[in-house]
């Protein structure tokens, strides 16, 4: 009887065994292939190509964008109706930051206010924590390595293009908490009418107010509202 040939379905070599017929590489559909920003957005492992280098914001200027274009703060302001100061001024906050980037639109600066204040309004450190995941996430931050000859450094990415000044911003309250891990020194002032957030660098770790302005106002109020107790308790 003759053997099967070398190459068919069920042929056998020289001792007798079985040879398995290689399969041929199947090429996946076209309606199989993930497109570029469908394995961004579903959480797809990303690359050099699908993610943007993120540079952390300067801390006084990220205090500035929440402040000024909050929600929160403006309400309680009363200036919710008052229009919104230019994006262009954000230029002298910090020149060097700026020098190789455009302003960011109103809107942008608006939605990343909005998501910054509740961490400064946190009520406790475990909310806070939670708060700063929730923005970690929306900002697309993961972190890398990366090398220069035998120096290796710590880089932050984000695969979120529309959240760059997010995820600047959210990038300097992490470096931020990495050298004071205290996260009661991110606050929001106890002033009437304020809310603006601040970032305690007290030695007695006390602050409880966004400016000298609110906290001379709150001694004032204070001052007037005891000699006003003692004027009625003397009648």
């Amino acid at each position: 009887m003759r053997l099967p040939g070398p190459g068919r379905p069920g042929a056998r070599d020289g001792r007798g065994r079985c040879r398995l017929r290689r399969r041929r590489a199947v090429t996946p559909a076209p309606s199989s292939r993930v497109s570029l920003r469908s394995a961004v957005t579903e959480g797809e492992p990303m690359t050099d190509q699908t993610s943007a280098v993120v540079e952390a914001l300067p801390l006084p200027l990220l205090i500035r964008i929440v402040n000024e274009y909050g929600d929160a703060p403006r309400s309680a302001a009363g200036e919710s109706a008052s229009p919104y100061p230019p994006a262009d001024a954000l230029g002298q906050e910090d020149t060097a930051f700026w020098a190789h980037r455009a302003a960011p639109q109103e809107k942008v600066l608006v939605e990343t206010a909005n998501l910054l204040h509740p961490v400064f309004a946190a009520a406790s450190g475990g909310e806070c924590a939670d708060r700063l995941n929730t923005v970690i996430a929306e900002a697309g931050l993961t972190p890398a390595m990366t090398a220069r000859e035998w120096d290796v450094r710590e880089q932050w990415r984000t695969c979120r293009p529309g959240r760059t000044l997010l995820a600047a911003a959210t990038l300097a309250l992490l470096h931020h908490l990495r050298s004071d891990p205290d996260v009661s020194r991110l606050g929001t002032c106890l002033g009437d009418a304020c809310v603006d957030v601040f970032v305690d660098s007290s030695p007695g770790r006390r602050r409880q107010y966004c400016s000298l302005t609110c906290q001379n106002r709150a001694r004032t109020r204070a001052y007037r509202a005891r000699r006003a107790a003692a004027s009625r308790s003397a009648q």
